[in-house]
């Protein structure tokens, strides 16, 4: 399982999106289906009964918390574990033998989390390298999503590439680096290695202050817009498949009076930019290694840390 985006935590769905049904959903190219038990945790399995093979997420959750298949009625708990098999009389030996294939899962900074394991079986996960911004209620950010046409790295690129914003947001963001940049302007980008993945600080002409991003490895890029977490913009790149990516975009707020205020905001300021960047992403093909020919300059420099990271985790594979 997972072979393209092996043994990583990401999210999978805003929590503003699930309910007391079974989800069914796509996460690099395995389908799964999450539903929630009695004491409100949320379980991940392999959306595939033993039995039969019938999709899970066409099932029911029971009134005690067990998943039900909606083809025999066989009752599996958020570890995967057969409970029950209706109409056989079936030992608990026999039942133990039993198992749909379950993935680690958290609760973070709005949304359900998977660990990729792709030796479920022997799953013993690392805990996620998260930011400090994202400590803290699940509950207190706010998650925006777009659903785009293209693999994953490609959008993931796009996040922590600082010379694009002059003209694919020049009606937006970019103004001013827009006329910067056509005035002959030049800029400088710094990447620093880091244990979670990369500082990336830009600076434009002589300038000593410059602008800083944070990309977590795999998919989360923090964009700095002010001194606080609660002006910094996560947005992260959820592999779907092998052509669809997941963006979704993550805030934190001080309280839950502000939840309503910031998902007005991301709801309009979020959705005009990110269709901005969808629509030449969206151009591209294949992955950020696909086409040996593309020519890179010093403000690729985030980038090619980040395709040197992606290299190495298809070779690790």
């Amino acid at each position: 399982m997972f072979e393209t985006f092996p043994n990583q935590w990401t999210p999978v769905l805003p929590l503003t999106e699930l309910g007391a049904n079974p989800i069914a959903l796509e996460l690099a190219g395995e389908p799964l289906v999450l539903f929630r038990d009695n004491e409100q945790c949320w379980h991940a399995l392999h959306d595939y009964c033993p039995h039969r093979g019938a999709r899970l997420s066409l099932g029911t959750v029971t009134a005690e918390g067990h998943l039900r298949c909606g083809y025999h009625g066989w009752r599996y708990n958020g570890s995967g574990e057969c409970l029950a098999a209706p109409l056989n009389d079936l030992n608990p030996a026999a039942l133990a033998k039993i198992r749909a294939t379950s993935l680690p899962t958290r609760l973070i900074a709005g949304a359900v989390w998977v660990y990729t394991a792709t030796d479920p079986d022997n799953a013993d996960p690392p805990e996620p390298v998260l930011p400090d911004s994202f400590d803290g209620d699940p509950n207190l950010f706010v998650t925006y999503k777009q659903e785009w046409q293209a693999h994953w790295t490609r959008a993931q690129e796009n996040f922590i590439d600082f010379a694009h914003p002059p003209y694919l947001h020049e009606k937006t963001i970019g103004a001013w680096m827009h006329r910067y940049a056509e005035s002959g302007g030049t800029a400088r980008v710094e990447a620093e290695d880091t244990e979670f993945g990369m500082i990336m600080t830009s600076y434009i002409g002589d300038s000593d202050s410059g602008f800083q991003l944070h990309w977590y490895r795999p998919n989360i890029a923090i964009l700095h817009f002010g001194r606080t977490p609660y002006n910094w913009l996560h947005v992260i790149c959820i592999p779907v498949s092998e052509n669809h990516t997941r963006v979704m975009t993550v805030r934190r707020v001080r309280g839950p009076d502000d939840l309503k205020s910031y998902s007005r905001h991301a709801s309009g300021t979020d959705n005009r930019i990110l269709d901005e960047d969808r629509s030449i992403v969206e151009s591209q093909h294949g992955d950020v290694l696909s086409d040996p020919d593309e020519i890179s300059v010093a403000t690729d420099k985030p980038t090619l840390v980040f395709r040197d990271w992606y290299r190495g985790l298809l070779a690790a594979d």
